[in-house]
């Protein structure tokens, strides 16, 4: 499921009771365009979103540097395109996520 929009945690608690056990935590290019950073209220959703018990995949602009504020959070995938298709290495940059990954979630990959 692909959150975006008008959506509440009773949502996706029921969202997870009917069997869904995976979420897309997208933050909008308008967001990422006016200078709107991660913040505390997108990590505490998300966290909440975590201890319910849905995975989430995160997009919106994420770079390797932006990694380490996913650490308490049940991340199963960075969706990465813009950070990847804008860069002028872009297999460095992938190398800085898998190595950023390594890092925080101590190397486990699915």
């Amino acid at each position: 499921i692909e959150l975006f929009g008008n959506w509440t945690l009773d949502d996706a608690r029921d969202w997870h009771r009917i069997g869904v056990r995976q979420a897309i935590y997208h933050r909008g290019r308008d967001a990422q365009a006016s200078g709107q950073q991660w913040g505390e209220a997108d990590l505490a959703r998300m966290k909440a979103l975590s201890d319910i018990g849905l995975e989430l995949s995160i997009t919106g602009g994420i770079t390797p540097a932006d990694l380490p504020l996913f650490k308490e959070i049940r991340v199963k995938a960075f969706i990465a395109g813009r950070a990847l298709a804008g860069a002028a290495n872009p297999a460095q940059v992938a190398g800085d996520f898998h190595a950023q990954i390594d890092s925080i979630w101590g190397g486990k990959r699915a």
